[in-house]
């Protein structure tokens, strides 16, 4: 075996056994499992251990295995239910994003710094982690509550609306950049979604009817991979990000109820392999190179504590309608940045204007936005565990006040 696949052999292999040693470890302490996988992953990398160092197998593993967990998001979600709450999702949506922008932005250029810094800092604090929410949505049994619907929606629209954040910034480094292409982006983005949501309804239940007679080996599952992989090409094609096509994927699959049970149990068999790498890798990119330094750690945590503060009062007043409770617990499901934030901190690699401190900076910020998130949560929710039955023993349900 060459000496590059025995390498990235034994990468999977400790990143994998890690994330699960995690989860088990916080099972067992009461604790969100997902913040032990991620914990996990930084201790075997670059952070402390120095087992394994970010790859792109390891990067490759991760995108899969959020977009097999936006997938199962999607098969136990219908739109109906997520557009009974739709005003509230775009409102929260749209304060959510708004409110970090500008707070950020005023806060690098109260510290000095230059424009383009200040716009990459706002924007960096834009977007909320539509994977890391879904999870502890899954984890908490909350996915089907009201809260859960607008959570959800709310992270959608945060995508599509960081994506036109994410193409300001990148303007910097592309002079073609153009307010056309942008809005031409937008107008591919919500036909793409439209599309869906049509075709959901008026073409896929005729073809359910006909995958029995195929004789393909499990023609039903081998079908929803197939929308699976095309959905998140063609979102990450247009510009969207790959798991938003994966999320409308489960919904589109979910349009026939025998068919989305089927799938689930060998969706969920897939996920259980594959999400401890999406997890485990935003922990394995932390690096304290900057956090060494005291000007760096002290940014570092007014950053993060700008990101949680304005996600958690801008998101929490848009929902008030919902009530104090369930406004609360949206503006906590908002606040992980996760995989997004790391994506956006790139972005600063490719722009000279900004500080190199600064990518460190926004992955620690999405790290900690990711563990705090899920703690917090906790403080609020009261788990307990399900009765047991087949197939779904050892998951948390929400308890009703």
């Amino acid at each position: 075996m060459p000496q590059e696949s025995l390498q990235a052999l034994f990468s999977l292999f400790v990143v994998f056994a890690a994330a699960k040693v995690g989860e088990e470890i916080f099972e067992r302490l009461g604790q969100p499992p997902l913040v032990g996988q991620i914990l996990l992953g930084f201790l075997v990398g670059p952070g402390a251990l120095h087992w394994v160092a970010p790859s792109p197998v390891l990067d490759f593993m991760a995108e899969i295995g959020v977009i097999f967990l936006l997938f199962e998001t999607g098969l136990e979600t219908q739109p109906e239910e997520i557009l009974r709450y739709g005003y509230l999702s775009f409102a929260v949506a749209l304060l959510g994003v708004v409110t970090p922008f500008v707070v950020g932005w005023w806060f690098a250029a109260a510290m000095g710094e230059n424009a383009v810094t200040a716009q990459f800092v706002g924007t960096l604090l834009v977007a909320t982690s539509i994977g890391i929410t879904a999870k502890i949505l899954e984890d908490f049994g909350a996915t089907h509550t009201a809260f859960g619907h607008v959570i959800l929606g709310a992270a959608v629209l945060d995508d599509i609306l960081g994506l036109l954040a994410l193409s300001a910034l990148a303007s910097f480094t592309s002079p073609r950049v153009k307010v056309a292409n942008l809005l031409l982006t937008v107008a591919f983005v919500a036909g793409f979604v439209v599309l869906v949501l049509v075709l959901r309804r008026t073409a896929f239940p005729r073809v359910t009817r006909r995958l029995r007679d195929l004789r393909a080996r499990a023609p039903i599952w081998s079908t929803a991979l197939v929308l699976l992989l095309g959905f998140s090409a063609m979102s990450a094609y247009i510009g969207m990000a790959a798991i938003i096509g994966a999320f409308l994927a489960g919904m589109f699959v979910s349009e026939r109820r025998d068919v989305a049970e089927s799938v689930q149990a060998q969706a969920s068999a897939v996920s259980s392999f594959l999400v401890p790498f999406f997890l485990a890798n935003i922990g394995l990119r932390v690096s304290l190179g900057t956090m060494a330094h005291g000007h760096g750690l002290i940014l570092l945590a007014a950053i993060t504590g700008i990101a949680i503060a304005t996600k958690l009062a801008a998101c929490s007043l848009a929902s008030l309608p919902l009530g104090r409770r369930s406004a609360l617990l949206v503006g906590l499901g908002m606040i992980p940045r996760g995989e997004v934030g790391i994506v956006v901190a790139g972005q600063s690699l490719r722009i000279p204007a900004i500080p190199t401190s600064y990518y460190d900076i926004g992955i620690g910020m999405a790290v900690l936005t990711s563990l705090i998130g899920p703690l917090l949560l906790r403080l609020v929710l009261r788990p307990q565990r399900r009765p047991s039955v087949p197939g779904v023993s050892g998951r948390r349900v929400l308890r009703e006040r």
